[in-house]
């Protein structure tokens, strides 16, 4: 495929999720995709998706930026929405804390027939967890409020 309908299936996707249609989305994420390296695969990134659907039930992804070439696809995005469910992550699990967030990362996939074959991701997790109140973010005064 070339890098321009790489580029449209990433914005078909995008505005699947968006609409919450989690199955849709996850046709992108090859069976064996791998993630920063590690085994990941389309059940891995299903997993992925529900944890964020539940813990953020209206987020929504915007695509600030995107630049393909060959079969390299490289996007800026940004997330927004409310922590209104509970998130579970591999090492803590974060009650709801009804705070809104707003963060913004970058993907590059390695595309091989219409579908994400390798994910490298990077988000600023120190804001993520600032912007819910687990850690202090930069400048407050004070100690968060861990859940």
């Amino acid at each position: 495929m070339s890098a321009e309908e790489n580029k449209a299936i990433y914005l078909r996707v995008v505005e699947d999720l968006n609409q919450g249609d989690l199955e849709s989305s996850l046709a992108f994420t090859a069976p064996d995709a791998t993630l920063n390296g590690q085994p990941l695969g389309r059940e891995g990134d299903r997993h992925r998706a529900e944890i964020l659907a539940t813990a953020f039930p209206d987020q929504r992804y915007d695509i600030l930026e995107m630049v393909a070439e060959g079969d390299m696809l490289v996007v800026r995005w940004r997330m927004t929405g409310t922590h209104e469910g509970e998130l579970a992550g591999p090492t803590m699990t974060i009650a709801p804390t009804g705070k809104s967030i707003d963060i913004w990362g970058m993907s590059m996939y390695r595309m091989e027939g219409g579908m994400a074959k390798e994910i490298w991701e990077r988000f600023d997790m120190m804001e993520f967890l600032g912007q819910l109140g687990v850690l202090p973010r930069p400048g407050q005064v004070g100690e968060a409020n861990p859940t």
